[in-house]
């Protein structure tokens, strides 16, 4: 009997490869663990989109090589995720006893069985994980449709790290949606680094088209589909378009902007304009005036300006963004941006991703307060630490918490009409009607 330990970092890709190697791993005998020093294996599965992570990663395989000088000298150190292209000296320095990119992932199970590795060539050959529910939300199901991404932003590492855009058949997509069903998922997320970039790589459907034929196979059955994320350049008004049509689909979307200046855009090589996102965004607002959006952005990149600056605090404001991931410019090796040397200041990006901060936390808070007093419909995700109150989404992907004082016991994927009463922090607090 051996035992397995698995620190997960990064994006949805990499919980839905973690979670697909959890079940391999379980396939074949072993047993997963919280308790690091009984484990045989440690796998960490790494993110190198921001330095932050990848400091953490250093650390916690230098803290897992003591452990196993210390109490397990046969103890495996495994490395899987992006890192392995951009730090693998560094990791077998620290300790990591092998390395696997994300095009051998699919091994490691094997080697952990047998020791035997075989090693496949980067970008050659990749094969999609089957698709599994989530083991922590058991009603949630994340379902990889691309691998990749061939748009090569310039401040961005993801192309490095797995490569070109890699599409899956639509027939798999479509049996893979049949069985997680099956299983009882209902709430499906499609994943890919640009999701509407689906098809362009191979002789299949498009993205919309394969929104259409899930929708038929959810048919009646109240589960909800997301997907996340978007690209504005691929991004068009028949997305849309199914977004208001498919009764599957939430009301929600994920569609970074990055920069309100078209000369930042531009440096980043976004190949879109401002006023052109501006346009994707009413496609939506057309259909419903306050459809939720969410965004990312980069402040401080290439000696960004005071004034473009102010362009960026602009579309904030005007678009109203209910949540933003908001980060300030840090180089990535291997990046175009690094290669090229394009310039950055980082103390005028620390003092503009501060007041981001201010005027998101503004913007996201007025337009939450206009939903109380309004009757939602959510699907409950797990009860909270408290043990009494359940921490639930709305189809456009607000949070709420709902009140448990009544002594009810609610299930998560079940889904219910819940008034909201108030706000605390960034989520909503409300009561099952």
């Amino acid at each position: 009997m051996k035992y397995f330990y698995l620190e997960n970092y990064g994006c949805q890709m990499n919980r839905a490869d973690s979670n697909s190697l959890i079940h391999s791993l379980r396939d074949i005998g072993f047993i997963q663990t919280d308790d690091v020093k009984k484990s045989d294996s440690i796998i960490i599965n790494t993110c190198s989109v921001r330095e932050h992570a990848e400091e953490r990663v250093f650390g916690r395989v230098r803290y897992f090589a003591s452990i196993k000088r210390r109490f397990n000298k046969n103890l495996k150190i495994i490395i899987m995720g992006c890192m392995a292209q951009t730090s693998k000296d560094i990791l077998y320095s620290f300790g990591a006893d092998n390395v696997f990119d994300v095009y051998n992932e699919i091994d490691i199970a094997q080697y952990l069985k047998s020791d035997i590795l075989d090693e496949k060539e980067f970008n050659k050959d990749y094969v999609f994980h089957k698709p599994y529910i989530d083991d922590i939300y058991t009603h949630k199901a994340f379902l990889p449709i691309t691998h990749g991404c061939d748009n090569w932003c310039s401040y961005c590492i993801v192309p490095h790290t797995r490569g070109h855009l890699l599409s899956r058949k639509s027939s798999e997509i479509l049996e893979g949606i049949k069985q997680l069903i099956g299983e009882g998922a209902k709430d499906i997320t499609l994943l890919g680094q640009n999701v509407n970039s689906y098809g362009l790589d191979i002789d299949d459907i498009t993205f919309t088209d394969l929104l259409y034929e899930i929708d038929k196979i959810i048919g009646d059955n109240d589960i909800w589909l997301k997907f996340m994320t978007s690209h504005p350049k691929d991004f068009d008004k028949t997305i849309a378009t199914a977004i208001r049509d498919l009764s599957s689909v939430c009301e929600h979307l994920h569609l970074p902007f990055q920069s309100g200046s078209n000369r930042i855009l531009n440096v980043m090589n976004r190949k879109y304009t401002i006023e052109e996102y501006l346009e994707k965004v009413s496609f939506l607002r057309d259909v419903d005036s306050s459809f939720v959006l969410s965004t990312d952005i980069i402040v401080g990149f290439a000696l960004e300006t005071e004034s473009e600056f102010q362009e960026t605090l602009n579309v904030v404001t005007n678009i109203g963004f209910e949540e933003a991931y908001l980060y300030r410019y840090s180089e990535r090796p291997l990046t175009v941006a690094s290669q090229k040397n394009i310039p950055y200041d980082v103390d005028k990006g620390k003092d503009m991703l501060s007041r981001l901060i201010e005027v998101q936390r503004k913007v996201s808070h007025d337009l939450l307060s206009k939903q109380v007093g309004k009757t939602l419909k959510v699907m409950i995700d797990f009860i909270a630490k408290d043990k009494k109150n359940y921490l639930a989404k709305t189809r456009n992907n607000r949070s709420i918490i709902i009140d448990g004082s009544n002594g009810k016991t609610y299930t998560s994927g079940d889904i219910y009409n819940v008034q909201v009463k108030s706000i605390k922090g960034h989520s909503l607090m409300g009561e099952i009607v």
